[in-house]
Parts: structure tokens; C-alpha cells; sequence
């Protein structure tokens, strides 16, 4: 069930969301908000399980990484009185997906995989994902480069590789 949230709650997420190493102290100055209530209301959002965890977003361009991270577009044929929950349950608990989303559109499922090469990426596809019950097509898209990533830009105005079209 979904909990309504304060204006001081918001208040806190949206900081946070901005920049999560942000103090208790500067979340007060920041907010208005006391500092004594945004510790509790702090904790008691990760109590409640609203604030996850606190990450880094990490331009992997700037150093050697070997990942590669491929979207993976699935249609699914959703089962009686579970709908897509129960393939997306499966899907998302394999280690290789770093996301997992319904979505409307041609396809059912977004699914983000991460593996060490392309190789290993395409023989999760075959081995694992398209043998699930109710997954009917995969349509597996790999990133070449990231420019906005929630809501934050990489490095803009650098050089590209590519040649210039002549036409």
C-alpha cells in the first residue's frame, strides 16, 4: 500500500536525490527543517524501506571498465491472476540484471543486464531470460555511450569519433 508523504519528507528526497552525501546539518540548512526532525524523518524513510540505499553515479567512460551493459526489450505473455509480476520476479532476481521495469509500448519489460563481455551478455539472453515461461521475444539493444544518466550530464562537447558525413 502506498504511504503519503509529508512536505518534509518530499523535501528531504528530492535533496537527497540531488546529492546523497548531504548531512543531517546540511539537509537542515538546506530544507529549513530542524536538524534534530530530519534525522528522524531520515530514519524513518530508511526504516520504511522508501530510502533505499545512497549511490554514486559513476561516468565509467573516464576509466578502463570491462562491462558491457546491454537493454534488453522482452514481451511477455502475462499469467492468469499474476499478470507480469511473477515473469518480472524472475527476470530481476538473476544477478546480471541491474534493472528490471514494466513499461507500455511494443514490449512488456525493459530489462538493464551488465556482464563482462558481449558474448556473456548474449548467452544470458539465450540460457537464461528466453527460456523463462511467458517471455515470447527479446529484442537486446547494447549501450555504446551514456550522456544523461538521472538527470546528470557526462562530459558534453568532447570530440567524437566519428567521421563527418559527406554528402
Amino acid at each position: 500500500m502506498l504511504k503519503p508523504l509529508s512536505g518534509e519528507e518530499l523535501k528531504i528526497l528530492d535533496a537527497l536525490s540531488n546529492n546523497a552525501l548531504l548531512t543531517n546539518s546540511e539537509l537542515s540548512t538546506n530544507t529549513g527543517i530542524p536538524e534534530q526532525d530530519v534525522e528522524r524523518l531520515r530514519l524513518h524513510l530508511e526504516s520504511e524501506g522508501i530510502i533505499l540505499k545512497y549511490k554514486a553515479i559513476v561516468n565509467w567512460e573516464k576509466i578502463e571498465s570491462p562491462e558491457v551493459v546491454a537493454l534488453i526489450q522482452v514481451k511477455v505473455t502475462p499469467k492468469r491472476g499474476q499478470g507480469y509480476d511473477e515473469v518480472a520476479r524472475r527476470v530481476a532476481s538473476f544477478s546480471e540484471v541491474v534493472s528490471c521495469m514494466l513499461v507500455s509500448g511494443s514490449f512488456d519489460l525493459l530489462v538493464e543486464v551488465q556482464g563482462p563481455s558481449l558474448k556473456d551478455v548474449a548467452f544470458f539472453v539465450a540460457d537464461k531470460l528466453s527460456p523463462i515461461e511467458g517471455v515470447e521475444h527479446t529484442s537486446t539493444n547494447f549501450l555504446l555511450k551514456k550522456y544523461k544518466q538521472g538527470g546528470d550530464l557526462f562530459a558534453t562537447g568532447a570530440k567524437t569519433h566519428r567521421l563527418p558525413v559527406v554528402v
